[in-house]
């Protein structure tokens, strides 16, 4: 699913250390050419900025 598709509520997932992590989209704003992306996992909660092109994984 590429970034600028994404909405809120959303789960994308990402391997790390050989383990599946999901991530809730909480909120998805674009900003130029570029999509400011707030999630929430076992983590916490983050932010990252990427290109509206970029592909996650969707749960």
């Amino acid at each position: 699913m590429k970034i600028k598709e994404l909405k809120q509520g959303d789960h994308i997932t990402q391997q790390i250390d050989n383990s599946a992590i999901s991530f809730e989209v909480l909120s998805i704003q674009q900003i130029g050419r570029r999509f400011m992306v707030t999630f929430r996992s076992v983590f916490g909660i983050e932010s990252a900025s990427y290109q509206g092109e970029a592909c996650v994984t969707a749960a």
